[in-house]
């Protein structure tokens, strides 16, 4: 499963990052929790919550970070 597909209320680990080194350099680490914030409609941008901060990202981009299972 990909950070895209969160729902509210729910916490993950982060399993990998595929193929971007712009969201490694922003602190989204294999690792770290991960929690969904906020989402717009009409599959605009997500907030996701990583280690304590915000942080928007485009679907295309929440669709880069794949997550550990269960």
């Amino acid at each position: 499963m990909t950070a895209a597909g969160l729902n509210n209320n729910t916490i993950y680990e982060i399993d990998s990052i595929a193929n971007s080194n712009l969201l490694v350099r922003m602190g989204v680490l294999p690792g770290k929790k991960i929690s969904l914030l906020k989402k717009a409609p009409f599959n605009g941008p997500m907030a996701f919550i990583i280690d304590g901060n915000v942080l928007a990202l485009r679907i295309e981009e929440a669709n880069l970070i794949h997550l550990k299972a269960g």
